[in-house]
């Protein structure tokens, strides 16, 4: 259903958000002027861009292109100044975003890790160097050329789009819809249907068939100052799926999921596109299919499968049972907490909200939000200390309780010149307690000496002679965010 008030129906010319499947447009857009000869990879960005901070190493397009710049991922930095994710966030509000960033996450090139902000940095670029806006050039020299008539990228909230598809999320049983308020044209915010992303894909098809350079440059991977690979190119991902060689990338923002998987080998590509808030489209629907299109391609079965809810038996376990896999787990760099509510298991990664699992026997459960199970690793005295999830292995620790002498030296206010923000920490019933003005309340639990978990991220709490003068905030793609302590 296209919208569910009007009882309207999809349509092959429905037009969706396609989230992050914009990416490829805009690396269809740099590899169009490195072709032209009118940018290269290696170039500064600030050449174009000089209200980009001088972070002491230069942030060059090859860096934004294959997400190793360290610059910050906007949706959750907007969140920790006080965005809420129901309100809009606009592509001048990611700008100012970056203009105030002090430090980056890390050195440009030492690492990989998605960032959204990058791409729009790059649809600045275009603007820059074109003089146009980014929507016109798109429109003038990939959409109209490609008879895309239904495609743009959103710059005005206000603008009607026919045909638009609403956004909707599925909880307890019921439907809900979903705010769709983001402006943040290059990284996002591509509207589109089924018939035109067709076009697209043919487009790009046919560009690898006939080595087009700017399908070709589209292509280029990248390496870490380490020398290990990224296998990341101009807005899609280069990957082997099932001994067939695969590119793709998918979308997700407010209910909507989108992938496009193209296989050159096979001269064929998929589009899924969905309004319902489910990441099942995209980890267990996108193998599915592909395996009925594709018969004997594959060496391997599509292991999703299997986790699909129509195929799985949930059981039932009592709350004890379940409260033997509660707990605080450190996984991949943050911390996953399960907790037993209304009996059900419960599970939590940091700054993220709490998810339900469902029991499918007495040490692996499913995880309806991924779409994916949760196995748990039980020890010959039946305790539960490990669990696995997307093939890696979080481990339970024991949580550090500070005395109440401990708490009260971190109370006080916290402020970011980066983004213009405060935070307050009191301590309440014995417990560290962080206070925003509009994002609200958040109990924080510690592990270790200085550090505090919960909610909103990771608190690194710093020092000097032994006072404590301030924190760094820490939450997957935010690393070191600073906030300094106010002095009495």
């Amino acid at each position: 259903m296209a919208n569910l008030e009007y009882s309207m129906p999809l349509t092959p010319a429905s037009v969706f958000d396609v989230a992050s499947l914009s990416k490829q447009f805009t690396g269809y857009a740099i590899a169009t002027l490195i072709q032209q000869g009118k940018l290269s990879e290696d170039d500064d960005i600030r050449k174009y861009l000089p209200n980009v901070p001088d972070f002491g190493e230069a942030i060059t397009v090859r860096r934004l292109l294959h997400h190793t710049s360290g610059v910050r991922d906007w949706p959750n930095t907007l969140v920790a100044a006080g965005w809420k994710w129901s309100e809009e966030a606009s592509f001048e509000d990611i700008m100012r975003m970056v203009y105030n960033q002090t430090t980056l996450n890390f050195k440009p090139g030492a690492e990989y890790s998605y960032s959204n902000t990058g791409y729009n940095l790059l649809a600045a670029v275009v603007e820059n160097i074109t003089r146009i806006s980014f929507r016109e050039w798109t429109q003038k020299n990939i959409f109209q050329p490609l008879g895309m008539h239904c495609t743009l990228f959103l710059d005005n909230l206000s603008e009607i789009i026919p045909d638009v598809v609403d956004s909707y999320t599925y909880e307890r049983g019921q439907w809900g819809k979903m705010t769709d308020v983001l402006t943040a044209y290059g990284s996002s915010s591509l509207y589109t249907s089924i018939d035109d992303l067709c076009r697209w894909v043919i487009h790009f098809q046919q560009g690898i068939q006939t080595k087009d350079p700017v399908i070709l440059q589209m292509l280029r991977q990248d390496t870490l100052l380490n020398g290990n690979p990224v296998h990341y190119g101009y807005g899609v991902e280069m990957e082997d799926d099932r001994g067939l060689y695969m590119i793709r990338h998918t979308g997700a923002w407010a209910g909507f999921r989108t992938t496009i998987r193209n296989y050159p080998a096979e001269n064929t590509s998929f589009i899924l596109l969905s309004n319902g808030g489910d990441n099942t489209i995209n980890n267990v629907y996108s193998d599915v299919v592909t395996s009925i299109f594709l018969p004997g391609k594959f060496k391997q079965a599509p292991q999703p499968h299997q986790f699909d809810t129509t195929h799985l038996h949930f059981i039932r376990l009592d709350s004890m049972a379940l409260s033997k896999f509660a707990g605080s787990y450190k996984w991949g760099g943050a911390e996953v907490v399960y907790t037993v509510e209304k009996g059900q298991l419960i599970f939590q990664y940091t700054g993220e909200m709490k998810l339900p699992t469902k029991p499918i026997t007495d040490t692996s459960f499913f995880l309806p939000r991924a779409g994916l199970p949760i196995t748990f690793g039980r020890e010959k005295d039946g305790t539960i200390n490990t669990f696995t999830f997307r093939d890696r292995v979080g481990k339970r620790f024991q949580l550090h309780i500070p005395t109440t002498a401990e708490l009260a030296e971190y109370a006080g206010s916290y402020s970011s010149s980066e983004l213009q923000t405060t935070y307050t920490i009191t301590v309440e019933s014995g417990r560290l307690v962080i206070h925003h003005f509009r994002r609200g309340d958040f109990v924080m639990s510690s592990d270790v000496k200085d550090e505090f978990n919960g909610e909103i991220g990771t608190l690194h709490f710093t020092r000097r002679n032994n006072a404590v003068t301030g924190f760094s905030l820490s939450i997957n793609d935010i690393t070191g965010l600073r906030f300094d302590k106010w002095a009495h």
